[in-house]
């Protein structure tokens, strides 16, 4: 596979309904997580004011689940969407091979449309993409095939 592994993350500030974030984050899974025994990851933090954030984390790490999720969100992908992804390609790669996509939160929640930005409240993935050898250009070349 051309991904070892993916992480999906999720900020909720306070105001915000943390239920309704998390049930989004797990519907964003073509697959059960608890019967896959995959662990949606709770942690909280300070953060400005003093007040309490709530992240919310989920790692895939085997190589069905990794594909059936890219499988599916392909197939929510707009092909503009995915336009937009390969013409930004090498600067959402970092040195390491990591591959960073931004989702717009408000409009997931509530359009469940995949809106893609750079930054702000977002669902964060970060895709460690398996190149060999270890080289941008060979990692590149594997998100094309990716998202085409």
């Amino acid at each position: 596979m051309d991904v070892h592994s993916i992480i999906i993350e999720v900020f909720s500030k306070p105001g915000e309904d943390l239920e309704e974030i998390r049930t989004k984050l797990i519907a964003l899974f073509p697959f059960d997580l608890n019967e896959e025994k995959i662990t949606l990851q709770q942690k909280s933090a300070i953060g400005f004011n003093e007040q309490i954030i709530k992240t919310l984390r989920v790692n895939l790490q085997k190589q069905r689940h990794i594909k059936t999720f890219l499988s599916h969100l392909m197939d929510q992908l707009s092909d503009k969407t995915k336009e937009i992804i390969l013409s930004q390609a090498e600067k959402r790669l970092d040195e390491d091979l990591y591959f960073y996509l931004r989702f717009d939160k408000k409009t997931l929640l509530q359009n469940n449309r995949y809106l893609l930005i750079n930054e702000g409240d977002c669902f964060y993935f970060k895709l460690k993409v398996a190149a060999f050898p270890k080289k941008k250009d060979e990692a590149l070349a594997i998100i094309n095939n990716l998202f085409t």
